[in-house]
């Protein structure tokens, strides 16, 4: 499942500075079929985005499909390469342009071609690195730029590295190990749910992998400030364990497994606890942890952007979005150079 999860896109973009009137890529996607729970094979999306607030994107139904099966096994149809070509108006001079990949399925990028030079940008903002589930890939945004963190990220004008991993964060040590030797001004980690959707940890287990994981980060950033944000809501489990069943409709149940009394089971109001009491326990040496409960971003007024009862639809990653930028604004751990560009 790893190996999936690392290879969607969700926040990956391409940076040039161009005085170009045309560019155009031609890749191949490979997109997701789960049509025994009734969800059609989405569309891959490309955005293209300019300084001035320009914006385009292209959708294509184009490409491989990858049919996953009840049983979990897959099979592969292929299909034919697309070419996605951008109209832009003539310049006097270069200006900066990102070209942002779909979150939803895996790219494979042939060529990229334009009439004029396309020379790379260096990023000069902030990086924001931020470690999550498939709630922070967000492949049910309509587009690259409906992921919640890269609303936030662009609102806020950090360079984000979005380590959003469907059905993957699980507090893996190699994520860890990403995590601390890459830079960074902001860490923002958004723990729990998979835990619960896996049944992958207990309640003896789980916080000490909490603990594990910041240890290994900031082995590399010893000051950065790090924010723990547990989870969003999730009526289906905010009181009952995994691992998640969904049933034939696509819609997320809690486990059918018997409970016993003291079986360490987790839940997310479990998750919440835990992981407030984990920061709470390490900021009395660590000024520069954080807690964010996720609830703030999405919380029980927002259960009809619920569609399966677990992801957010784009109008849900949308409100996360802004969310998560106001919080920010007033935040101790927003990085200065963010805050002085306000005035």
């Amino acid at each position: 499942m790893i190996a999936d999860a690392s290879s969607k896109l969700s926040g990956v973009r391409l940076e040039f500075e161009t005085d170009a009137t045309w560019i155009e890529l031609e890749l191949t996607f490979t997109r997701v079929s789960l049509d025994w729970v009734g969800l059609p094979t989405r569309p891959a999306v490309v955005s293209l985005t300019m300084a001035d607030g320009t914006e385009q994107e292209l959708s294509f139904d184009e490409g491989h499909i990858l049919q996953l099966e009840p049983d979990f096994t897959t099979k592969l149809v292929p299909g034919s390469r697309t070419f996605a070509r951008f109209e832009l108006p003539a310049a006097d001079e270069p200006r900066s342009l990102e070209l942002w990949f779909p979150p939803n399925c895996s790219v494979e990028l042939h060529h990229v071609r334009a009439d004029r030079d396309l020379r790379p940008s260096v990023p000069s903002n902030p990086r924001w690195i931020h470690y999550g589930s498939s709630i922070s890939q967000a492949s049910e945004a309509d587009t690259p730029l409906g992921v919640w963190p890269v609303i936030a990220a662009r609102r806020l004008e950090l360079d984000l590295l979005n380590l959003g991993l469907g059905g993957s964060a699980h507090l893996d040590q190699f994520a860890a190990r990403t995590i601390r030797d890459e830079p960074a001004s902001l860490i923002t980690l958004k723990l729990g749910i998979n835990v619960v959707n896996g049944g992958t940890l207990r309640s003896r287990t789980f916080t000490p992998a909490v603990h594990g994981f910041l240890d290994t980060i900031r082995d590399g950033h010893p000051d950065t400030p790090i924010v723990v944000i547990s989870p969003i809501l999730c009526p289906t489990h905010e009181n009952a364990p995994g691992p998640t069943i969904f049933d034939s409709n696509g819609i997320a149940q809690a486990s059918d497994l018997p409970r016993k009394p003291n079986d360490g089971q987790l839940t997310l109001s479990d998750i919440r606890e835990a992981l407030a009491a984990a920061v709470e326990a390490r900021s009395v040496s660590d000024p520069n942890l954080f807690f964010l409960d996720g609830t703030l971003l999405f919380g029980s007024d927002d259960v009809t952007h619920l569609p399966d009862g677990l992801h957010p639809d784009p109008e849900g990653y949308r409100l996360m979005g802004e969310r998560f930028e106001a919080i920010a604004r007033t935040a101790s751990w927003l990085p200065t150079s963010v805050k002085a560009s306000e005035y």
